[in-house]
């Protein structure tokens, strides 16, 4: 008996052997990705129906069926006028903030500026290489390196008081399209690593970014309570007020909590994994306009 259960498994492993060391269970297969696209590049065909608010009101059933509405990408609830929410509050204390510090330490505007006042339109060009500081900053990482350089305080990335000053200036561009260039130095390597996390399979559930993000995943199907959608677009309405967890949420909380969700140890806001990611997210939102305060 327990001979021919041997020849039975050796015989089963003769088969399925073969066939499993021609996939790749660590990384999810990828789909053409042209940064020079920007937004206009989306994979899901969703992009008509929010490319811009005539395009949003064009479609507004898809917005009352429950099954196809995540094809808006949420951006039908960037464009309802007079709609109060704590964003705005989240807004007004950043702004207190910068004036309370920049009255106290001069030149905390100038360091958040990189040596302008003028911090009207600056939320658009980020993230960006920096050569002075030899890396590639986010705008947390710009508030939390100007709060120790000029009010020696720590203002750490995913704290309240950098989501609240961050999504301020943010505000500041509200409008603006984004637009970060991917196409060489040290922005193209982040651009390359981000795009390698967002296919790589980690955690106890053996998911990547793009196993809901992508065409032939669960985009478009229910997971639990949620509908996951296109990655085009999506950073132009970060920081948001997540009303989910009553608090606003800056990208690298977002993904942490996908982390978390996938069964993978998260990591802190500000960590260089994040960085990449959130360069790649942010190409995937070039030529997108800038949505601040916003909710979701």
């Amino acid at each position: 008996m327990k001979a021919r259960l041997f020849i039975a498994v050796t015989a089963l492993h003769a088969i399925v052997l073969p066939a499993v060391a021609e996939t790749n269970f660590n990384t999810h297969p990828r789909f053409e990705i042209n940064p020079e696209l920007g937004v206009a590049g989306d994979f899901s065909g969703t992009y008509k129906h929010w490319r811009d608010p005539s395009a949003v009101e064009q479609f507004a059933s898809v917005q009352t069926d429950s099954s196809n509405e995540w094809m808006m990408n949420g951006k039908n609830m960037d464009i309802v006028e007079d709609d109060f929410h704590p964003g705005h509050l989240a807004v007004d204390e950043g702004e207190k903030l910068v004036n309370l510090w920049e009255h106290r330490e001069p030149g905390f505007k100038a360091c958040l500026g990189s040596g302008s006042t003028d911090l009207e339109g600056i939320a658009a060009r980020y993230p960006l290489y920096d050569e002075k500081l030899g890396r590639v900053m986010t705008l947390a990482a710009r508030v939390e390196h100007c709060s120790k350089k000029v009010l020696w305080k720590n203002f750490k990335q995913g704290s309240p008081m950098n989501a609240n000053i961050t999504l301020y200036l943010k505000s500041l561009s509200n409008g603006q399209p984004i637009q970060i260039a991917v196409d060489s130095g040290p922005m193209k390597e982040a651009y390359l690593r981000g795009e390698t996390l967002f296919y790589k399979r980690v955690g106890q559930l053996n998911f990547a970014c793009a196993s809901c993000h992508t065409p032939g995943s669960i985009m478009g199907n229910r997971l639990r309570g949620e509908v996951p959608s296109t990655p085009f677009g999506d950073v132009s309405h970060y920081p948001t007020y997540r009303s989910p967890v009553g608090e606003v949420e800056v990208l690298h909380k977002r993904f942490m909590r996908c982390l978390k969700q996938m069964r993978a140890k998260p990591l802190k806001p500000g960590d260089p994994a994040y960085v990449d990611l959130e360069v790649f997210y942010t190409s995937m939102s070039n030529g997108y306009p800038i949505t601040a305060p916003s909710i979701r």
